[in-house]
C-alpha cells in the first residue's frame, strides 16, 4: 500500500527483499502487488509517480499475505477509513502487517491490537504521542509484535525484512537474501557504509540515533554538524566521540556517505538527471557532486547509471 509521497527507498528495500527471497528459495513464495489510496497510481517522495496494480478497494488478504503500508516524510497523517478497514480485515485473517516509515500511523489508527510498542519515524513522534497516548513509541530500529512489524525508516527496513524472513523461512534463507542484496546491489566501495546504515544496535545512545534520523530527514538541505549538535543537545566534541565509538566514522563522514548512497539509489532507480540527483542529495553543484561521487564509488555517476541499465 503506497501512500502519497511514500518513501521510494523504503519501498525499494522491502520489494527487493521479497523478490530476492523468491530467487533464493526453492520456489517463488510471494507475488508482489502495489496499490494506491484512491487511484491506480501513487506519488513517491522524489516526485516519481508509479502506476500501481490497483487501488485500496482491490486489496485482498489471507493468512499467507503480507500487507505493507509504506509512508514517507511528506505523507499526510490523517484518517483513511478505507485503509483502516483493510488493515483490520488483514489482522482478522491473521495476515502479516508491516509499517514502513510512518505507515505505522495508519496501523495504530486502525485500532487493531498492537502489543507493547510500535516504531515510527522521529518526525512523526509528536503527532503519534498526541493521537495515540497509550502507545509506546520507538524511533530506533524496528519492532515485532506477533505478526505486526514496524520500522522507522529506510535504514531499518532491510533489518526488519531480514528478521521477518529469518522467523518465517529460517536463518539460511535470511542469510542468502542478505548476501545477494549485498553483492548484487551494493558496490564494494559502499559496502561498509551500507553496513553502518543498516545497523540496528540497541546500545547506541539515543542522541546518536536522533542525529542519524535528523540526517535522514535533511538530505536536500543538509544540516551543519553544529546545527545537529544543538538539535540533539550535546557538544560537537561529544557527538564526534560518540559517532566514532558507535558508528565507526565521524558524523560528517557518515552524513556524506548516506547522501552519496541515496544518490546512488536515485541514479539506479529513477530517471532523474545527474543534476537533479545532485540537488536532491544536497550538493552545491553537479560538478562537486560528480567529483565526490567518483572519489567514493570509484566511478562517475554517469557510469553507474550506464552499468545499471545494462544489467
Amino acid at each position: 500500500m503506497l501512500l502519497d509521497h511514500f518513501s521510494m527507498s523504503s519501498f525499494s528495500v522491502a520489494l527487493d527483499t521479497l523478490i530476492t527471497l523468491n530467487l533464493v528459495h526453492s520456489q517463488p513464495i510471494y507475488e508482489c502487488k502495489t496499490y494506491g489510496l484512491k487511484d491506480n497510481k501513487a506519488l513517491s517522495d522524489i516526485s516519481i509517480e508509479l502506476t500501481t496494480d490497483g487501488n485500496i478497494e482491490d486489496i485482498e488478504t489471507d493468512k499467507d499475505s503480507v500487507l505493507i503500508i509504506c509512508g514517507g516524510f511528506r505523507s499526510a497523517l490523517k484518517p483513511e477509513p478505507a485503509l483502516n478497514k483493510k488493515i483490520a480485515k488483514a489482522a482478522q485473517s491473521s495476515a502479516t502487517i508491516m509499517g514502513l516509515w510512518n505507515g505505522s500511523f495508519y496501523i495504530a489508527d486502525s485500532k487493531i491490537k498492537i502489543g507493547e510498542s510500535i516504531s515510527i519515524h522521529q518526525d512523526n513522534k509528536a503527532i503519534m504521542q498526541e493521537r495515540f497516548p497509550a502507545l509506546h513509541l520507538s524511533t530506533s530500529a524496528f519492532t515485532e509484535e506477533g505478526s505486526l512489524f514496524t520500522c522507522s525508516g529506510p535504514n531499518t527496513a532491510l533489518d526488519m525484512m531480514l528478521h521477518f524472513i529469518k522467523g518465517a523461512y529460517g536463518a539460511d534463507c535470511s542469510q542468502a537474501v542478505a548476501e545477494v542484496i549485498g553483492s548484487d546491489r551494493i558496490h564494494k566501495t559502499d559496502n561498509k557504509a551500507a553496513n553502518r546504515f543498516l545497523r540496528s544496535d540497541t546500545h547506541t545512545p539515543d542522541c546518536i540515533k536522533d542525529a542519524i534520523l535528523l540526517m535522514e530527514s535533511n538530505i536536500e538541505d543538509p544540516l551543519s554538524i553544529d546545527e545537529l549538535t544543538k538539535l540533539v543537545g550535546i557538544s560537537r566534541r561529544q557527538i564526534e566521540r560518540l559517532f566514532k565509538i558507535n558508528v565507526g566514522v565521524t558524523p560528517a563522514r557518515y552524513y556524506m556517505e548516506y547522501r552519496l548512497t541515496r544518490a546512488r539509489q536515485l541514479i539506479q532507480q529513477s530517471n532523474l538527471s545527474i543534476f537533479e540527483v545532485s540537488v536532491a542529495c544536497g550538493f552545491v553543484s553537479a560538478a562537486h557532486f560528480s567529483r565526490t561521487y567518483h572519489r567514493f564509488f570509484g566511478q562517475p555517476p554517469t557510469d553507474t547509471r550506464r552499468t545499471f541499465q545494462e544489467e
